[in-house]
This record gives C-alpha cells, sequence and structure tokens, in this order.
C-alpha cells in the first residue's frame, strides 16, 4: 500500500474485518507479519460507532473536542475540521446524539483527521447509509490526503471511488488490481457466486449489473 492509495476490500466478510484489525493492531496475525513505515500513523473505524455517540448531549464542536488537543480545542480550529466534512455553519452546533449515521460517519472521519493519522482504515463504512449519503462519505474519503484502507459491499462504489481492489475468498487473495482488473464478470462469479454483467460506460467507469439464475 502507496502514501495517499484507496484501496478497498472487496469479499470474504471475516476476512475483510480480520484483515483491518491485524492492520489497525487489534489483532496479531496467526502468522506471517505487518510491516508500516516509520513515519505512518493509523487510525482505525470498526463497523459500529454507536459507542462514540450514545447519550451525549453535546454539540458537534463539543464532541470534536473531547479528542482534540489542548492546542487544537479553539472553536473555530474544531469548526473547520467539521467544515471539511461537510458540516457548515451552524450545522457544527447539531446534537452528537440525533445524528444520522452518514453524520456519525463524518464525524468519525472528522475525529480520525484530527488525530493526524495519515493511514485511515474503514470497515464498512457505507453500510446501512442511503445512496445519497454513501456517494457523500466516499467522496470525501476519495479526498483526504492520507492512505484509505476500506472494506465495502457495494462494488460500483468501490469502482469509482478507489485506486486499487484487493479481492478475498476462504481467507486468502484471489487477486488485487485496478477496477478494471479485479472487477471482471469470471472474478465477479467466483468470489460471489453470482452472475454479473460488467459494463465500460463513455467515462470510462464500470457499471456492474447482476442476474438471478
Amino acid at each position: 500500500v502507496n502514501p495517499n492509495d484507496k484501496v478497498i476490500l472487496l469479499g470474504d466478510e471475516v476476512a475483510k474485518t480480520t484483515l483491518l484489525k491485524i492492520l489497525a493492531g487489534e489483532m496479531e496475525p496467526d502468522s506471517g507479519t505487518v510491516k508500516w513505515g516509520i513515519t505512518t500513523s493509523r487510525s482505525y473505524m470498526p463497523k459500529d460507532n454507536s459507542e462514540y455517540f450514545e447519550g451525549l448531549k453535546l454539540s458537534l464542536v463539543e464532541w470534536l473536542r473531547q479528542y482534540a488537543s489542548p492546542e487544537e480545542e479553539s472553536e473555530a480550529y474544531l469548526r473547520s475540521f467539521l467544515g471539511r466534512m461537510l458540516f457548515s455553519g451552524e450545522e457544527a452546533l447539531k446534537r452528537a446524539h440525533v445524528l444520522s449515521g452518514g453524520e456519525k460517519m463524518r464525524c468519525m472521519l472528522s475525529k480520525m483527521m484530527l488525530s493526524k493519522a495519515n493511514v485511515i482504515l474503514l470497515d464498512e463504512p457505507t453500510n446501512h447509509l442511503d445512496i445519497k449519503y454513501q456517494l457523500e462519505l466516499m467522496t470525501i474519503v476519495k479526498r483526504l490526503d492520507a492512505t484509505v484502507v476500506a472494506a465495502i459491499h457495494d462494488l460500483n462504489l468501490a469502482a469509482i471511488y478507489c485506486d486499487r481492489l484487493i479481492a478475498l475468498k476462504d481467507g486468502s487473495v484471489v487477486c488485487t488490481g485496478t477496477p478494471h482488473e479485479v472487477l471482471t464478470e469470471d472474478t465477479i462469479r467466483h468470489i460471489y457466486g453470482v452472475s454479473a454483467t460488467v459494463q465500460t460506460l463513455p467515462n470510462g467507469r464500470l457499471n456492474i449489473i447482476y442476474h438471478m439464475e
């Protein structure tokens, strides 16, 4: 994984989560090693973030201040972080416990970037989000000045927003490469056991249509 790569993990759900936890240092591998560059710092977003928001009646600025260093606690500084995550104006004063799923994800990204992490690890960040919020979130992720390794289900989202894909099945890497290299009809059938038509649109992006058999 190279600096500022946007890498997406596909396929085997247990393997994806396990791999992300190993990369985050929350689990030890059964064999092999994980080696990060000496200048890397990591931040990990698990699937379930409810513990960060339950029962909190703080504004977003107050919520984010919990994770800031003393020199970063000013409202103007924290608002600038929230603004990068599309919380503008008075939205920064919304209460954390009433946020939508998409807003909570954007808050978590603010927290991760505030930590100065240059490697962001995301486990199913678009899960349970409406299409609008999925696109909104992945657009932000794509623009982050950081290396991102994320697990997502939606192959069309993966095709749009990643530089490289790693496909997993039965705990092993099946293939890795660009969306055009990995998202072929044969690979989709092998990984997911479904038939699909993969189209290349006029803008060069892929469009994947699934078929019932």
